[in-house]
């Protein structure tokens, strides 16, 4: 079994005519997920753990307890943030004077070069945070779920799910390299077209969706998210079962779900 490598996705989200709206990225046909409609997100990096100066109101403590780990857990938050301004341009950060970065507050030069720069390697994380003087507003990441690739896939993640929502003054754009298209839905719609063959949907992007579809507005959405992690949140990892050329995904509370798995 090859071990599942520390990832994050962010599912962001937005309000329209009192509706909620989640933006959907595509990933490009070579990519892992090729051609399915993802959340933002990555794997986290050597880097991620460099940036905890930089984080607003959450400490390390917090983060391990919020995620059930041991210690590492602001990791995943900055990974979070980092590959969401990587691949969509939207950075979850604040000025020194505690304002969104936007349109009208921008400190730093958050140009195309930067991000480029940034997915490359050319340019570290907390490099851009420090030249910038900005802090990242990890506690507008609400934790949501934890899914693991099956044991039996080559390319396996350990995903901590986040949902935020868009900062004022910013917009989400597909970068064109990771994600070669994007969408702002909202959760019934993207799982009507996941249902009609329209987009492909992961197993576990889809099963976040079903719970977003059961919130109506905005606000009882984040009230919800904001204690999601109370719950407390357990590892999901779903089993592939063969069964007449079909596959089967078969999740821990269900019958025949394997000890082993």
């Amino acid at each position: 079994m090859k071990p599942a490598r520390p990832s994050s996705a962010v599912i962001l989200v937005r309000e329209v005519e009192r509706n909620i709206e989640v933006f959907m990225g595509q990933r490009h046909e070579n990519a892992t997920f090729a051609s399915a409609y993802v959340f933002p997100g990555g794997v986290v990096s050597k880097d991620d753990s460099s940036i905890y100066p930089h984080c607003r109101g959450l400490k390390e403590d917090d983060a391990n307890q919020i995620l059930s780990v041991g210690s590492g857990g602001l990791d995943y938050y900055s990974a979070a943030i980092r590959e969401l301004f990587e691949e969509t341009g939207v950075l979850l950060a604040v000025t020194s004077n505690n304002q969104w970065i936007g349109d009208n507050i921008n400190p730093y030069p958050l140009l195309e070069k930067t991000r480029v720069n940034l997915r490359i390697g050319k340019l570290p994380w907390s490099k851009v945070l420090s030249n910038a003087n900005i802090t990242l507003a990890t506690d507008e990441l609400h934790y949501l779920g934890h899914w693991e690739t099956p044991v039996t896939l080559n390319a396996r993640f350990s995903t901590r799910f986040f949902l935020a929502e868009l900062p004022t003054g910013q917009n989400a754009q597909h970068d064109g390299e990771e994600l070669v298209a994007s969408k702002w839905l909202k959760p019934s719609e993207a799982l009507t077209l996941n249902k009609t063959g329209k987009i492909k949907l992961p197993f576990p992007q889809m099963k976040q969706l079903e719970i977003l579809a059961d919130f109506s507005t905005p606000e009882t959405l984040l009230s919800w998210a904001h204690n999601r992690w109370r719950e407390p949140i357990k590892k999901i990892r779903p089993w592939i079962r063969e069964t007449k050329g079909k596959s089967q995904v078969i999740l821990p509370w269900e019958p025949n779900y394997p000890d082993n798995a």
